[in-house]
């Protein structure tokens, strides 16, 4: 016997989507245009003495110093601090990804729009994200970072992040005006999450190719440090 499937008509499904409380998914909803090149115009960090650190956090910034740098050993910079460098980037909005390229130690990062959630296997050091449009401002949940000796401060007095390390980026357009709201959590490092801020403009100039990182050129300014600079004498 054949089974009767439902059928409706067109004006009843409009009948239904127009109806006093039906609320449309986001993913529904024109998604913000973010697609172009933008240069950074502003930034607005946290200083180290304002990184709310707990005793681990304090015995690791202290254990660190300039030799444990990642960019000597040519690892590209994280998230929040490579938004903050003064290289453009570029957004690319796709139906089911956002894809961020960086001139910045030529990185890429895909943001997987209502992408499933993180699993172990997903460690890496710019770790998982996922993406959804809230109103006119997208944004990126990012867990499974690996260790980065750099990733909660990266210049002097460096200041770790660990495997727990958690992000959540706003990115909101208003004119000619992107703003970037970061918010970065890390329990075993942090007593209380820390907010960045960065304003960038849209640019035409295209993104400069950044050159293939030399392991042995990289570790070389190391070799110019006075030792009595290093915390430990050990290049």
């Amino acid at each position: 016997m054949a089974l009767l499937r439902p059928t409706f008509a067109a004006g009843a499904i409009a009948a239904v989507l127009m109806a006093p409380g039906h609320v449309p998914s986001l993913q529904a909803q024109a998604a913000p245009n973010l697609s172009g090149i933008w240069q950074r115009t502003r930034s607005v960090t946290p200083g180290p003495d304002q990184l709310p650190l707990n005793a681990r956090g304090i015995a690791l910034r202290e254990a660190i110093d300039e030799s444990l740098a990642p960019m000597y050993d040519c690892v590209p910079a994280t998230i929040p601090h490579i938004l903050g460098d003064p290289y453009n980037f570029s957004i690319e909005q796709r139906p089911d990804r956002v894809i961020f390229r960086f001139e910045k130690d030529a990185v890429t990062r895909t943001a997987f729009v209502n992408g499933r959630a993180a699993t172990p296997s997903d460690y890496a050091l710019h770790g998982y994200s996922v993406a959804k449009y809230d109103g006119n401002t997208l944004v990126v949940d990012t867990r499974f970072y690996t260790f980065d000796p750099g990733g909660l401060e990266d210049k002097p007095p460096m200041t770790p992040s660990s495997t727990q390390k958690h992000t959540i980026e706003r990115y909101t357009r208003s004119g000619d005006t992107l703003t970037v709201d970061v918010e970065l959590a890390d329990p075993l490092i942090l007593k209380a999450p820390v907010k960045f801020q960065f304003q960038f403009k849209p640019t035409k100039d295209a993104l400069v190719e950044w050159p293939e990182c030399d392991l042995e050129q990289a570790r070389a300014p190391i070799n110019y440090l006075p030792i009595d600079q290093l915390k430990y004498g050990i290049r």
